[in-house]
C-alpha cells in the first residue's frame, strides 16, 4: 500500500458522489466504505501517493458541491505502515497473516527465566523554540484560523500567504468559512476559486497589519 486516502462525508449521497469523483479523477482502488454512525460515512482509497492526493481533492470538491457541511474531513497517509493493511482485509486473511508471526519458544521443564529490569527510557532531546513555533502546530488535514493568526503574528503576512498558497482550494474554502469578516460567504465561498480566496485572506491580514502598525 503506497498511500491511503480518506474522505468523511455527512450522508450516503455525498459519500457516493465523492467515491465516484475519486475513482474517475485518478488511478486509485476503492478500499472500503464505512458507516461511522450519526450519518457519517468514510470512503477509503489506495494507490500511489500522487494519484491518491488527486483523488481525495476531487472527492472532497464533489462532496462540497452537493451542499455546505456535507464534507466533514479529508486526509492522505503517504506510505502507511504495512500492518495498517490488516485493518481492511477479510477476517480469514487477517487470521492467516497473524499466524505468520512466530511464537516465542516455551521453556517447559527448565528454570524460569529471571525477569530483567527494563532499562530507563531516555527522553529525546527537544528544542523548546521549535516546539513553540507556529508552523509546527499545523494540524494534519484542515488548518484553522487560530493557526493562521499565530503564524501571522510570528512571521508576518508574507510567510502566511506562502503557506496558504500551497493549500488546495478545498482547504481554502473550508478555512474561509471561519472568517465571517470576508466579503464572500456561504455558497459564494463554495464557488470561489483559489485566486479569489487568496485575495480575501491577503486583504484581511493586510488590514490586520495596518492596524498593528497604527497602534
Amino acid at each position: 500500500m503506497q498511500a491511503l486516502g480518506m474522505i468523511e462525508t455527512r450522508g450516503l449521497l455525498a459519500s457516493i458522489e465523492a467515491a465516484d469523483a475519486m475513482l474517475k479523477a485518478a488511478d486509485v482502488t476503492l478500499l472500503d466504505r464505512t458507516k461511522v454512525g450519526g450519518g457519517l460515512v468514510t470512503i477509503l482509497v489506495t494507490g500511489d501517493v500522487a494519484a491518491v492526493k488527486a483523488a481525495v481533492d476531487a472527492g472532497a470538491a464533489a462532496a462540497e458541491r452537493l451542499g455546505d457541511g456535507l464534507l466533514v474531513t479529508q486526509h492522505v497517509i503517504a506510505r502507511p505502515q504495512q500492518d495498517v493493511e490488516l485493518l481492511f482485509r477479510p477476517p480469514e486473511e487477517k487470521a492467516a497473516k497473524l499466524k505468520e508471526i512466530p511464537e516465542e519458544p516455551s521453556d517447559e521443564g527448565g528454570e524460569e527465566p529471571q525477569p530483567q529490569e527494563p532499562e530507563p527510557a531516555q527522553e529525546p532531546e527537544q528544542e523548546p523554540e521549535q516546539l513553540e513555533h507556529p508552523a509546527q502546530k499545523q494540524a494534519v488535514g484542515q488548518i484553522s484560523r487560530e493557526w493562521c493568526d499565530a503564524l501571522f503574528r510570528e512571521e508576518g503576512i508574507t510567510r502566511l500567504m506562502e503557506l496558504l498558497g500551497s493549500c488546495s482550494v478545498v482547504k481554502l474554502r473550508y478555512l474561509a468559512r471561519s472568517y465571517p469578516e470576508f466579503e464572500i460567504a456561504g455558497r459564494a465561498i463554495s464557488k470561489a476559486n483559489r485566486s479569489r480566496l487568496l485575495k480575501e485572506f491577503e486583504r484581511w491580514y493586510d488590514r490586520q497589519a495596518a492596524e498593528q502598525t497604527a497602534q
